[in-house]
């Protein structure tokens, strides 16, 4: 088995499991403020997109061992626009409640990742920071483009936040960009926060393109 799957394959899978521990994390906050409402929307999107794989599943008992490529980028997909499908209907039909569900689930997972990642976290600085974060961060498949960085130095890491890899699940979700960014900034804020409490994540903007900053405090 491992000389098919290698460690870059599980690595992924981890994440997309994150994915959907996040759907159950953001159901839970919008059933507490919006009940039977948040449950009706979650069926909507399992309906349409069919139920995360249950975490206890082996990567090596369920892939397609013929097309690993291939099962992988389908799973990122699915669990991406079926995420961003739940956050739409969430955020058009509970309004200001479901966008506070929204964006409170993000960052309890920010905040829990961060605090997992302090073992991994290599260096106090902000470059090793960016680095472990995408250990839990789906930022697309390995071969996609990685992020356009602007500086890079012990203190100060800065990317455009143009969320180029995530872009296209959520045009197919037909979610709102400025929302979807808005919860991502959450879980980048509250992931560096706890990984390394003397550094903090900030968004400015190049244009109209947003900068991510994760700068010592």
């Amino acid at each position: 088995m491992s000389a098919v799957l290698g460690h870059i394959h599980f690595w992924l899978y981890k994440k997309i499991q994150l994915i959907a521990e996040r759907e159950q994390i953001i159901k839970k906050e919008a059933q507490t403020r919006l009940d039977d409402l948040a449950d009706e929307l979650y069926a909507t999107a399992i309906d349409l997109y069919g139920k995360p794989i249950p975490p206890d599943r082996q990567l090596d008992r369920i892939i397609d061992h013929n097309n690993i490529h291939g099962w992988l980028h389908n799973q990122l997909q699915t669990s991406s626009v079926r995420e961003a499908t739940f956050i739409k209907d969430l955020t058009d039909c509970g309004g200001d409640d479901g966008i506070d569900a929204v964006l409170e689930a993000f960052i309890k997972q920010g905040a829990m990742c961060g605090t997992e990642a302090k073992e991994k976290l290599t260096a106090q600085t902000a470059p090793a920071i960016y680095t472990v974060m995408q250990d839990y961060y789906v930022n697309g498949m390995p071969c996609d483009p990685s992020d356009t960085v602007i500086e890079q130095t012990d203190t100060t890491f800065s990317w455009y936040g143009n969320h180029q890899n995530q872009i296209s699940y959520w045009k197919t979700a037909g979610v709102n960009p400025i929302i979807m960014a808005a919860a991502f900034q959450a879980w980048f804020s509250a992931f560096v926060s706890h990984v390394a409490p003397d550094f903090a994540f900030n968004v400015n903007l190049d244009g109209d393109i947003p900068v991510y900053t994760i700068a010592k405090s």
